[in-house]
């Protein structure tokens, strides 16, 4: 065969449209043909939206090969491959020189440019280890390919990279935005009990909150284990809103390395509640085994028991008693060995928002929870009367709101949350309009529903911290608070805009 020199080989790339470019999902193969760029180091580039799939499999397993394949007859075929090791472009004038080589090489990419909306696009350069060119009448023949090798791209990448990569699987794992459904009411209980003690018991809480947050995770983790397969039939799902973290279906974590490390978290966090109920009280245990029996049994596999096919309705009430109701009365217990009505009532709007917090996830996910018979309530009584149910569960939410401190149950530093209004305001507004619509067209009911459930519940905490104590520390609170808020509205606002601007550059 007549080996090509590295000119001949980028003017074929050159010419090539689009590249089968393979990633690894969990040892088997995964591809997507997709618009890719050359430099004269044999570098490829190519381009994604921020938050696809293909962009978080890349972050944590970046091992990639490439298959450039064209040829108008067989005997013309010619084909480049490529193995190397794919980075997520982080450095400004790498990004730029990306920008300008994608920009004439992807459509999508041009779209992008022409609205100026570039920002919502990661870009990849895979560095190579191995580059072939071959001929296909050469290679009937016998013939080598020609072959280009760069070992310094290999000493380029140390097993750090591969431990972190790892480490930011686990993270998308345990899913840690969601776990301000467990924060809030443990917040809220330790508030309470400050307002009333007007001290704090700060071991007790910082395990009140570990023990908490890790069984959320835990069972985070073993929903998405129980839910494997009905996950890999969902299309639809709206990351970070909907559809589990996904990691399984992207490879990055095995179903039963999600499985066992779910377990083992939620065992850890089980050893935690057994100590706190030496140290706070024997209170706590039925709602310890109620919590338990919520999380192991809330999903399950296709043909098995779970309380989301039980009754219409049961699964979002054990949602709204555990991360509402239990969670805030047990932080409360903790730190002053009693229940009390006022708690109780207390809890009852962080319960309501979380309970819509899922109720409206679970309208992207309606089609394919249909199909592998996991019966939401939105699947059960369809999308329709589940959006009267939303819109309905905010307005006693805030009815509550109002009337806890007219009967002396809370501050009336506690009307504080209703500078949270205009989101709820802005949630029922997006799901009146697009209830019934597609998954993108939903995201920002979705976004204001969540921020919702954090800023009012926030704001409730800091209406009781404001009663229990001096001005600093609340203050203090509500500042991190606030920024927090920020950062999760900015973070929610990135993935909905990216999802917008994709849609307006494909139809351009």
């Amino acid at each position: 065969m007549a080996q090509r020199s590295k000119k001949e080989v980028l003017e074929y790339l050159e010419r090539a449209e689009v590249a089968a470019v393979g990633t690894s999902n969990m040892g088997s193969p995964r591809q997507r043909m997709m618009h890719f760029g050359a430099d004269e180091n044999f570098n490829m580039y190519v381009s994604s939206m921020k938050g696809d799939p293909k962009i978080i499999q890349w972050s944590n397993i970046p091992e990639t090969a490439m298959l450039i394949h064209q040829g108008a007859t067989f005997m013309e075929m010619e084909e480049v491959e490529v193995i190397g090791r794919a980075e997520i472009i982080r450095n400004r004038e790498e990004r730029e020189k990306a920008i300008e080589l994608m920009n004439v090489r992807s459509p999508i990419v041009h779209n992008f440019y022409e609205i100026k909306a570039t920002d919502r696009l990661e870009f990849i350069r895979i560095k190579p280890f191995i580059v072939k060119y071959r001929f296909v009448p050469e290679i009937l023949q016998g013939e080598k390919p020609t072959i280009f090798e760069f070992p310094e791209n290999r000493l380029s990448f140390s097993a750090w990279d591969d431990v972190k990569a790892k480490a930011r699987a686990w993270k998308e794992a345990v899913r840690p935005l969601s776990l301000t459904a467990s924060l809030i009411p443990l917040l809220l209980g330790a508030a309470v009990a400050f307002s009333v003690l007007h001290t704090i018991h700060l071991s007790l809480f910082l395990l009140t909150v570990l023990g908490g947050v890790m069984i959320q995770a835990g069972t985070n983790m073993i929903n998405d284990w129980k839910d494997a397969d009905r996950d890999n039939e969902n299309v639809e799902g709206i990351r970070p809103f909907t559809g589990g973290s996904r990691v399984i279906q992207l490879g990055l974590i095995s179903r039963s390395d999600m499985g066992f490390f779910g377990i083992l978290i939620s065992a850890i966090a089980a050893l935690i509640g057994i100590y706190l109920v030496f140290a706070g009280g024997w209170g706590l245990i039925p709602l310890i085994l109620y919590g338990s029996l919520a999380g192991m049994f809330y999903t399950g596999g296709k043909g098995k028991f779970s309380f989301i096919n039980l009754a219409p309705g049961i699964a979002e009430f054990l949602i709204a008693t555990t991360y509402g109701v239990l969670m805030t009365l047990g932080a409360f217990y903790v730190q002053t060995g009693y229940f009390s009505l006022q708690i109780f009532l207390i809890s009852l709007p962080v319960a309501i928002l979380i309970t819509n917090v899922l109720l409206i996830n679970q309208f992207q996910d309606a089609g394919s929870d249909g199909k592998t018979g996991k019966n939401t309530l939105v699947v059960r009584i369809g999308k329709k009367r589940s959006k009267n149910i939303l819109i309905g569960f905010f307005i006693t939410a805030y009815i509550l709101i109002a009337l806890l401190p007219v009967f002396g149950y809370a501050p009336y530093a506690l009307y504080l949350a209703f500078l949270s209004l205009p989101f709820a305001i802005q949630a029922i507004r997006y799901t009146q309009h697009n209830y019934n619509k597609t998954s993108v067209d939903l995201i920002s009911g979705n976004a204001h529903t969540a921020i919702t459930h954090l800023f009012a519940g926030l704001l409730l905490v800091f209406a009781f911290l404001l009663k229990g104590s001096g001005y600093i520390f609340p203050v203090l609170y509500l500042v991190a608070s606030m920024l927090f808020v920020v950062w999760v509205w900015n973070y929610i606002e990135r993935k909905r805009k990216a999802m917008d601007d994709f849609r307006l550059a494909v139809k351009k």
